[in-house]
């Protein structure tokens, strides 16, 4: 039996967060079959029915299967949607290591150089002055922290975000925006991380700048490489400061 855990919020969603959670960091491990309906009730101090909407939730994420005679059992690792935002969002809060890093920075370099070369070379006057935009609000949030002599990690991240999304909106390939807006938990979560280890906020800026730069004069093989570099660097930076699985 389990002792009884905070709900807040709604709590179907609350209850489907806190056993996602478990699933993901390995508590419930692949294979095995969760407690039944009424150790879950006792658990979480919550009805059957709220009981049996987490359970549909988790099982449309493919986290977990509901079969006859044997129960809800915990799927393989390969059927989780591990693109489903609140899969992200469990794994990067539950087990933010060096593997889940290597994954995300490994997806990015795919796509987003590619989407840097596609906006570089389809991207309107007024799309580039989106992506203008956005590049000065990340300058002016590193810039205003250190004026103030303290970094304001989560201005930057969020700024460094929505850079990242203008640069992938201007690419004009549907796939692309589809992808970016799947993974905003997982770029979010990893642009806070990347900000706590910016010892010097000035390099990171310079490589954003190279990006900027190449995409609106133009230069769609050179906006691609900047992007790596900046992908690059960033996922060297992270997998310094964080252990191994």
């Amino acid at each position: 039996m389990f002792e009884r855990e905070p709900i807040v919020g709604t709590m179907t969603a609350q209850v489907a967060k806190i056993v996602g959670m478990r699933i993901v960091s390995g508590e419930f491990a692949p294979g095995d079959v969760l407690p039944v309906e009424s150790e879950l009730c006792a658990a979480y101090g919550v009805s059957r029915t709220t009981i049996r909407e987490a359970i549909k939730q988790l099982a449309s994420k493919r986290l977990i299967e509901v079969t006859p005679k044997i129960g809800t059992r915990v799927l393989p690792f390969s059927d989780w949607n591990l693109l489903d935002r609140d899969v992200l969002a469990w794994r990067l809060h539950a087990q933010f290591d060096s593997k889940i890093v290597e994954d995300i920075f490994e997806m990015r370099i795919c796509f987003e150089p590619r989407a840097s070369f596609l906006a570089a070379r389809h991207g309107s006057d007024e799309a580039f002055e989106h992506i203008e935009r956005r590049y000065r609000e990340l300058a002016t949030a590193y810039t205003q922290s250190a004026e103030r002599g303290t970094y304001d990690i989560r201005a930057a991240a969020d700024a460094n975000l929505e850079f990242h999304l203008a640069i992938i909106a201007v690419s004009q390939n549907g796939m692309f925006i589809t992808i970016g807006n799947a993974i905003k938990a997982a770029l979010r979560v990893s642009s806070e991380m990347m900000q706590r280890q910016a010892a010097e906020p000035s390099e990171d800026l310079a490589l954003h700048d190279a990006v900027r730069h190449h995409i609106v004069s133009r230069q769609a093989d050179a906006a691609a490489a900047a992007m790596t570099r900046l992908l690059q660097s960033s996922r060297d930076r992270m997998l310094r400061y964080t252990v191994k699985p």
